[in-house]
C-alpha cells in the first residue's frame, strides 16, 4: 500500500469523525427534547489489504450503523405504567365529582336535610294541632325531596358528561391510530431506502405513549420497521392500516351500557385500564352504584313515610281522595308487579276505613281485607275487587278511574272518612293518604293533597285531636331498621353509602400515587438508557474532535511525504 492508500485511511478517519461530531452535536441539541432517544455511531475497522505473505495493512475506519438507543421491553413497561396511572387519575377525578355532588359533611347535604325533616316531625309531635309546625313539616319535606331530585339530576348530568368524554376519547384514539399508521408508512419508506428514521421512530413512540393514556396497548414490530398495535389480542393498527375503534351503546336491563369495539367488525375491546377504561368502569360501576343507592334510598323514604302516613289521620277527614299511583291492569293481583306496574308491592293483610258523620260525630269502622297470600290465585285482591269492597262500605263510593287509580269519595257533604291499621301496605302502594309521591329519586315530591291543605297532615294515629302517635312514628324512622334496606335505618343506609364512596376515593388516590411512582421510576430508567447525558456527549464530542484532528494531522504528514517525493523527481 502506497501513499495513496495512506491518504485513503486518513480520509475515512476524517469522514467518520465528522459523522461522530454531528451525531454528538445532534444529541446535545436535543438534550431537552421530550421523547428523543439518543443516537450512537457504531464504528468498525475496514477490511485490510494484503501486502505480502502473512502481512495485512488496515484500510481505515467505517460506520457500521447509527444506532438509536432504546430498550423495547422497557418502553413497553413504561407504556403500561402510563396506562395504569392515567386510568387511576381519571377514576380519582370522577369519584371526586360524585363527592362534590353529594357534598356530605357540610351544612348543605342529604344527611342534614333528612335530619331536619325528621326533626320537624318531632316538633309537630309536641303540638300536633299547630298549623305553623305542620307547614314546617311540609317545607322540610319539600326541601328534602327537591334536594334528592336535584342530586339525581346532577348524577344524570355526570353520566352524560362521562358518555361525552368517552366518545371524545374514542375519536382521539382513532386520530392517534391514524398517525401511527402514517408514521409506519413513512418509516418503512425511509428505512427501505437505507435511510435513518430515528426521528420518525421517536415521533411514533411519543404517539404510542399518548395512545397508552387511553388504552392498554402492545406492539409487534415488523421487518420493515412498521409496528402493529394490539389491544389484548385484537389488532387495531396493522402496518399502514388503522382498523378503527368506536364507542357502542347498548340497552341492558333498561340501562344504557357503553363499550369500545373495533370499527371494522364490532369486536369488543378490553379497556379495563387507561382513561377510557376508567370512564367506562366509573360509569357502569361507581356512578351506577351512586344512582342505584340514591334511588333505593329515595324509594324507601317515600314508601316508609307513606306507609305510616297513609294509616294516620289529620285534623279532619277526607271528603274524597285518589291514589297517586296508576295500576296498569286493574284485574291483576296487586302482587303482580309486571301486570300492575306498581313500584311498591303490598302484602297480605288488611286496613280499616272509618266513616264519620259530621253532624252527629258517629263513626263506623270497617275492616278491608287484602288477600295476597297466593293461595288460590283467583281470589287474590285486585284493584277492581278492592274498589268493590270499599264501594260496599256505607256512605262512601269507590271506583277505578280511567287511568287506573283508586278513587274514594263520601256520598254527601255530611260524611268524611279516614284510614288506620294498615298491615298490608296497600294504602301506601296505591298512594292513598300519602305524604310523598313518586317512586325514586328522579320523581320524588310532596303530595299535592297535603301541600294544599296542611290540616290533612296525618300526625294522629287514632283520629283524636291532640294525638301525636303517628308523628312520633314517622320521626322514629330516623333510627328504625328497614327490612328492605337489610335492617339499616334510612339514616344509616345513606351513611354507609357515603363511607363506601369515601373508601373508594381513598383507594383510588392510593392506587394513583402508587402507579405514579412506578411510572416515574420506569421513566427514570428509560432516561438513563435512552436520554441524553450532557457530560457523556461532551466526552464523545471531544473524542470525535481529537480523532478528527489526528486524522487531519495524519493526512498532513502524508501530504508532506508526497511533496518530498515529487520534489525528488
Amino acid at each position: 500500500m502506497g501513499l495513496n492508500g495512506a491518504l485513503q485511511v486518513g480520509r475515512t478517519g476524517l469522514l467518520t469523525s465528522q459523522v461522530a461530531l454531528q451525531v454528538a452535536g445532534n444529541n446535545l441539541a436535543n438534550l431537552s427534547t421530550d421523547g428523543y432517544h439518543r443516537q450512537r455511531v457504531d464504528q468498525v475497522a475496514l477490511p485490510g489489504q494484503n501486502i505480502g505473505i502473512g502481512l495485512t495493512l488496515g484500510s481505515g475506519v467505517g460506520i457500521e450503523a447509527i444506532t438509536r438507543i432504546t430498550d423495547e421491553a422497557l418502553e413497553a413497561r413504561l407504556r403500561a405504567s402510563i396506562t395504569d396511572e392515567s386510568g387511576q387519575l381519571a377514576r380519582q377525578e370522577l369519584l371526586r365529582q360524585i363527592e362534590t355532588i353529594q357534598n356530605e359533611f357540610s351544612d348543605v347535604d342529604l344527611s342534614t336535610r333528612l335530619s331536619k325533616f325528621f326533626n320537624a316531625w318531632s316538633q309537630l309531635a309536641n303540638n300536633p294541632q299547630d298549623l305553623s309546625l305542620r307547614t314546617l313539616v311540609l317545607q322540610e319535606g319539600a326541601t328534602l325531596a327537591n334536594y334528592i331530585s336535584d342530586m339525581r339530576a346532577e348524577l344524570g348530568t355526570l353520566r352524560a358528561q362521562a358518555d361525552q368524554a368517552a366518545g371524545a376519547a374514542a375519536v382521539h384514539v382513532n386520530d392517534l391510530c391514524d398517525q401511527i399508521a402514517d408514521l409506519n408508512r413513512r418509516i418503512s419508506l425511509q428505512e427501505g431506502s437505507a435511510g435513518n428514521a430515528a426521528a420518525l421512530r421517536d415521533q411514533r413512540d411519543g404517539v404510542l405513549q399518548e395512545l397508552a393514556q387511553y388504552l392498554d396497548v402492545s406492539t409487534v414490530e415488523q421487518s420493515n420497521g412498521a409496528v402493529d398495535v394490539y389491544v389484548g389480542s385484537i389488532p387495531i393498527v396493522l402496518g399502514t392500516v388503522n382498523r378503527g375503534v368506536e364507542l357502542r351503546t347498548d340497552e341492558v336491563n333498561g340501562e344504557s351500557q357503553i363499550s369500545l369495539v373495533l370499527a371494522s367488525d364490532q369486536s369488543p375491546l378490553d379497556i379495563s385500564t387507561g382513561q377510557l377504561g376508567a370512564i367506562v368502569e366509573f360509569r357502569q360501576s361507581d356512578l351506577q352504584d351512586a344512582l342505584d343507592t340514591l334511588d333505593t334510598f329515595a324509594g324507601q323514604l317515600i314508601y316508609q313515610v307513606n306507609r305510616l302516613h297513609s294509616q294516620g289521620q289529620g285534623l279532619e277527614g277526607f271528603s274524597s281522595v285518589s291514589g297517586s299511583y296508576q295500576v296498569l291492569d286493574s284485574t291483576a293481583a296487586l302482587t303482580d308487579a309486571d301486570a300492575t306496574g306498581l313500584d311498591f308491592i303490598p302484602g297480605h293483610g288488611s286496613f280499616v276505613i272509618r266513616v264519620t258523620q259530621k253532624s252527629t260525630g258517629i263513626s263506623d269502622a270497617t275492616t278491608i281485607n287484602i288477600d295476597l297470600d297466593g293461595i288460590g290465585p283467583g281470589s287474590d285482591t285486585t284493584l277492581s275487587s278492592l274498589a268493590a269492597a270499599l264501594d260496599a262500605v256505607g256512605d262512601i263510593s269507590a271506583t277505578v278511574t280511567a287511568d287506573g287509580r283508586l278513587s274514594i269519595s263520601a256520598d254527601s257533604d255530611d260524611f268524611t272518612f279516614s284510614f288506620s291499621d294498615d298491615t298490608s301496605g296497600a294504602l301506601a302502594a296505591l298512594g292513598l293518604n300519602g305524604f310523598f309521591t313518586g317512586a325514586d329519586a328522579s320523581d320524588i315530591d310532596i303530595s299535592s293533597v297535603v301541600r294544599t291543605d296542611p290540616t290533612l297532615l296525618a300526625a294522629s294515629g287514632t283520629g283524636e285531636l291532640g294525638d301525636n302517635s303517628n308523628a312520633l312514628a314517622i320521626a322514629g324512622l330516623r333510627d328504625s331498621g328497614v327490612s328492605e334496606l337489610n335492617g339499616f335505618s334510612l339514616t344509616d343506609y345513606w351513611a354507609r353509602h357515603v363511607e363506601d364512596f369515601a373508601v373508594r376515593l381513598a383507594g383510588a388516590g392510593s392506587s394513583y400515587n402508587a402507579s405514579r411512582v412506578v411510572r416515574e421510576n420506569l421513566q427514570a430508567q428509560q432516561q438513563s438508557i435512552s436520554g441524553v447525558n450532557a457530560e457523556e456527549e461532551t466526552i464523545s464530542l471531544l473524542q470525535a474532535q481529537r480523532a478528527f484532528q489526528a486524522s487531519a494531522r495524519f493526512i498532513s504528514v502524508v501530504d508532506e511525504l508526497m511533496q518530498t517525493l515529487l520534489n525528488m523527481v
